[in-house]
């Protein structure tokens, strides 16, 4: 591990940052098939803006300088983020602009407005990306979604919580989008567990940005994106959650859409909580069996492998979850 990196992002000082603003979400028991687990589900969709992102948008503003508060904030987003950062503007009282793409859930772009943010609307994820730079170019202050220290720093706290609830924790499974809650979560656990534990993200097989970006040493943009799981699925892995990624994952898994689906569809009617796709994904990976063998290998009822999965957010799509609940 590099120490140097370690040093650098300290999960920690961001939780003293974060006590009081966010909440300590619940380490909920869940039951599984394979009798060989003991799983916990991180619920996240009961965080404040039904997301962990308010973790990482209120750890940039709080950083904040006087010039970039007065400069306003400006950020791209399919929508928890977005919705994360309007709330963290409104607290403060600084001006939000939300970027987001034009295909983006009503209900996530109705919700930033709602805490007074200024939405643009670009027709591709693209088209918002250049939305947004035009923004910064003009003096806006950038708060990334997941390609800064201070977001993932904040994300962290997710994984830290879990360190502390739960210390005889084997496994950790976290969804992956842009990478920022794996790297900060991934960070916080080597800071706290260190090495023992295994750090699994989870990604759509029609984003696999991680996967991809690992695998060629460096932060790749997706040429091409088929997965409907909004929220996994940015242009590309961010540069620096790719170096951390490199360094403190030991495994990325990719599934197909339909998996992830059903996954959700369980937490929905089985768990009786709101959660959107993207939000159900490292579950996923434990319901369809695809974590990495050496998890579960001699693993018996008597001596079940302990395993934490990051339920990300609870902001779906309202006629996508009626059906569910239908």
């Amino acid at each position: 591990m590099n120490d140097d990196l370690l040093r650098r992002i300290p999960i920690r000082d961001a939780a003293r940052r974060l006590e009081g603003v966010v909440r300590r979400t619940p380490l909920a028991p869940f039951s599984v098939p394979d009798v060989r687990v003991e799983l916990r589900l991180k619920l996240e969709c009961l965080q404040e803006t039904g997301a962990f992102k308010a973790r990482g948008a209120w750890n940039q503003i709080a950083l904040l300088s006087e010039r970039e508060r007065a400069a306003g904030v400006v950020t791209v987003s399919s929508g928890n983020h977005g919705k994360a950062v309007a709330w963290a503007a409104q607290r403060t009282g600084i001006r939000a602009t939300i970027v987001m793409p034009a295909n983006a859930y009503p209900n996530k772009i109705a919700a930033c407005r709602e805490f007074g943010a200024e939405v643009l609307l670009g027709e591709t994820r693209a088209a918002a990306e250049r939305l947004c730079a035009e923004r910064v170019a003009a003096g806006a202050t950038l708060v990334h979604p997941y390609d800064a220290e201070r977001t993932l720093q904040g994300a962290g706290t997710v994984g830290l919580e879990i360190a502390e609830d739960w210390p005889e924790l084997e496994v950790l499974v976290v969804p992956v989008g842009g990478g920022g809650l794996l790297a900060g979560s991934a960070l916080a656990i080597r800071q706290t567990l260190g090495r023992r534990v295994l750090v699994v993200g989870v990604e759509p097989e029609g984003a696999p940005s991680m996967k991809l970006s690992l695998e060629q040493g460096r932060a790749v943009t997706l040429e091409r994106i088929t997965t409907q799981v909004q929220g996994l699925c940015p242009p590309g892995a961010g540069r620096l959650n790719t170096e951390i990624c490199g360094l403190a994952v030991d495994a990325i898994v990719t599934l197909p859409d339909e998996d992830i689906f059903a996954a959700q569809r369980e937490l929905v009617l089985r768990g009786g909580w709101t959660v959107e796709p993207a939000g159900a994904a490292a579950y996923a990976a434990v319901l369809a069996g695809k974590l990495p063998t050496l998890v579960t290998h001699a693993r018996t009822p008597d001596n079940r492998v302990r395993i934490a999965c990051v339920v990300s957010g609870g902001n779906p799509d309202p006629a996508q979850i009626a059906a569910i609940r239908a």
